[in-house]
């Protein structure tokens, strides 16, 4: 089911609001009020795990520092609006979200660079299904694995995991090397950190070029925000 409020801005004109502390990004801003991450958005909420306080503060801050090479990598080329996508396996608005973003990258492929974040907040099983999607990357088979995750029951323990991922033909042995390598635990507190900055509050979150969005976003008007992305410059920042 889709979020009542974004439907009031199907078809129309959208206004944006600068985030003054993190530029050049910017939300929605609707009806006199910042869209964002808000109860009435169809997400499913983010529990703040129990993560030493001062350690968290200070990733969010490095994040402030340096948002775009961590939300789109840093091999971006300078002609495509870049998509920062952080996404939850057990969040049934994030499903009902890839369908639309796909549709959205198949009507100009070319336009488009979607970047893949693991956000996990529903425990070690949402954890452990974050590390396997995260490792597979480095194999580039990332995505393959998430279809495959999505289409059957999590999976909770690494068995089953290392059985999927043996099925698709990946490396198990650096698979499961990669689940356990600091390199993979620093690339999701990143990701937790980058949610922290731009106050997700639950998934489906994205960033559209510049701007900031958390919920399950109809296609229609994330095909207004992707037009309007496209009349700015290039690169982002």
């Amino acid at each position: 089911m889709r979020a009542l409020p974004w439907e009031g801005l199907t078809g129309r004109s959208l206004s944006y609001v600068e985030i003054e502390d993190v530029p050049p990004f910017r939300r929605l801003k609707s009806m006199g009020q910042t869209s964002t991450a808000t109860a009435s958005v169809a997400l499913i909420g983010l529990d703040a795990p129990s993560d030493d306080a001062e350690a968290r503060h200070a990733r969010v801050e490095a994040m402030r520092a340096a948002a775009c090479p961590a939300l789109f990598g840093t091999d971006l080329p300078t002609d495509v609006v870049p998509i920062a996508y952080f996404s939850e396996f057990r969040c049934p608005f994030c499903r009902a979200l890839e369908k639309d973003l796909d549709k959205l990258l198949a009507d100009d492929p070319a336009v488009y660079r979607l970047v893949q974040h693991e956000l996990p907040i529903f425990g070690p099983a949402s954890e452990l299904a974050a590390r396997a999607s995260v490792a597979a990357a480095r194999q580039g088979r990332q995505q393959d694995l998430r279809h495959r995750f999505m289409r059957t029951p999590l999976v909770a323990e690494e068995s089953s995991v290392l059985r999927v991922a043996s099925d698709l033909g990946l490396d198990v042995e650096q698979l499961a090397k990669d689940m356990a390598s600091p390199e993979v635990q620093a690339e999701l507190d990143q990701t937790r950190a980058l949610a922290d900055l731009f106050g997700f509050m639950g998934t489906p979150g994205l960033v559209i070029g510049r701007t900031v969005l958390n919920g399950a976003i109809p296609i229609s008007v994330l095909r207004q925000i992707t037009k309007d992305e496209k009349t700015l410059p290039l690169p982002v920042c």
